[in-house]
């Protein structure tokens, strides 16, 4: 079930009514029927699947609690290892045999690995992380572990995040679960008026870009010059649209249960280096990769060179996280190195002018400060055409034939566009609709638009609020694209 459809709203729309008719005791399960429900759309066998890991991790957790030395060990370690290696199955089985199969080319050895012909299932990326946070944590007395399995299954399967995040840790969930909540109609609201912003991002945006996008990178060396330039920039600004709009809907959905999702986007694309950049965009995936991988390895308390591998280990990471191909390891792997080589060039520009490297007050103003999130953002876009391309040939293919023709700006610029199909009626709802993306988040940079709209008179809030609806069903009836998945299903 596609948050972007109706049978979400109804469905949506029952379980909010049922969740607040009911007694607080028993809401929990309402959450939990409306999780199975909502997962049991993706696939009979993908439910059980989930149900398998969910129990095994329960009882691990509840068996390790009590238990000391190799017994802890075991209780730990094989719901860990079912969970990761579940994971590892169905996402990197075929691409770690084809890897190993080249490998062994390169030596004159043929070897033919068997192929499994298995979609992994939805969110498995997301839910498995969700689990190791939760063993790792009971195992090591973060937390106690949940008694009620009822309530921890529907931690695990909480359907708004689910299928694509965010990664919600175990101890805020499980407070707001217990927390008494009393229906505010103030914060219902507010709920809906986030998923309002989601679906704008994602329907109004995303979804019309992807046409574009998908007709450029589908088959990339069919065009060359700024189609390329332009498919790789509207790309940038898809999978924002795409993964930050579906956050916001997630957000609002658990809110409409009296939950605080966990926040997921802080306008990424002002960040002014990467490192910034890796702080505001997937914040729940970046963080636990932060506190389960990167600390756990020393973090930035060790020398520089172990620093160096620290960080390119959990960028290489992250990158296979989203997908088995090299596209994806590249991708993660110009994160991790630029972060590095940003880290020892603020270092050295800090002893230079006699700065303590750890001080963290200095921070980039004006002109200085534009031209770096003007670099970040170039280099963002260079990266995530390696994140899109099907190959690394044919991401090597767009970063080197995207200036061919540039010498005559004009025709570059206008053949471009002609060739992916944008007219000038296009180019200019274009135009508008990234100013008002680029002006929403730049005011709400400093504080949430929605909160500033709250403090205007009633009068002027439901005027603006019309106009705004009004202008998406308009945009949506003469520019909407057909209602796609998210992109961050696929992993």
């Amino acid at each position: 079930m596609l948050f972007n459809s109706l049978a979400f709203a109804v469905f949506m729309t029952i379980v909010f009514m049922l969740y607040w008719l009911m007694p607080e005791r028993f809401r929990y399960l309402v959450i939990l029927v409306a999780n199975c429900y909502f997962y049991l759309g993706f696939g009979v066998q993908n439910f059980v699947l989930l149900a398998c890991v969910i129990l095994a991790s329960y009882v691990g957790a509840r068996l390790l609690e009590g238990s000391c030395g190799i017994r802890k060990k075991l209780c730990f370690g094989l719901p860990f290892a079912l969970a990761l290696g579940l994971l590892l199955v169905f996402k990197y089985y075929n691409f770690l045999g084809n890897t190993a199969a080249n490998l062994l080319s390169l030596c004159s050895i043929h070897f033919t690995p068997a192929v499994l012909k298995l979609a992994a299932p939805v969110g498995i990326s997301f839910y498995t992380f969700k689990i190791i946070s939760y063993m790792v944590d009971v195992y090591k007395g973060k937390i106690k572990a949940q008694r009620n399995f009822a309530k921890y299954a529907a931690y695990v399967s909480f359907f708004p995040q689910i299928a694509s995040g965010p990664i919600e840790r175990p101890e805020p969930f499980f407070v707001e679960l217990e927390r008494e909540k009393v229906f505010s109609c103030e914060r219902a609201e507010d709920a809906v008026k986030l998923m309002a912003v989601g679906f704008f991002k994602k329907m109004i945006v995303a979804d019309m870009l992807s046409g574009y996008v998908t007709k450029v990178f589908s088959d990339v060396t069919a065009y060359d010059g700024f189609a390329l330039m332009a498919a790789a920039f509207l790309f940038s600004i898809q999978i924002y649209c795409d993964f930050a709009g579906y956050s916001d809907i997630a957000n609002g959905a658990a809110g409409l249960l009296g939950f605080d999702g966990a926040r997921n986007f802080e306008y990424p694309y002002f960040s002014a280096s990467v490192k910034e950049f890796w702080s505001r965009w997937h914040i729940s995936l970046s963080s636990w990769l932060r506190d389960y991988i990167y600390i756990p390895l020393g973090g930035s308390r060790v020398g520089s060179l172990r620093y160096a591998c620290n960080i390119m280990i959990t960028f290489i990471v992250s990158g296979l996280w989203h997908g088995a191909n090299l596209t994806f390891i590249v991708w993660g792997a110009l994160h991790g190195a630029v972060q590095v080589l940003e880290t020892f060039a603020h270092n050295a520009w800090a002893r230079l002018h006699g700065r303590d490297p750890k001080d963290k007050t200095y921070r980039k103003k004006g002109v200085a400060r534009i031209i770096s999130i003007v670099l970040v953002f170039c280099f963002a876009t260079v990266a995530w055409v390696f994140f899109e391309a099907n190959s690394l040939g044919d991401a090597v293919y767009v970063l080197g034939n995207m200036w061919s023709g540039i010498t005559s700006p004009v025709s570059y610029i206008k053949g471009g566009l002609q060739s992916i199909g944008i007219n000038s009626g296009m180019l200019l709802h274009l135009v508008i609709v990234f100013g008002m993306l680029f002006i929403y988040d730049f005011l709400s940079y400093r504080r949430p638009v929605l909160e500033r709209i709250k403090k205007l008179p009633k009068a002027v809030r439901w005027i603006i609020y019309v106009i705004v609806v009004d202008l998406m069903v308009i945009w949506f009836l003469q520019y909407g694209a057909d209602s796609s998945s998210f992109v961050y299903f696929e992993f």
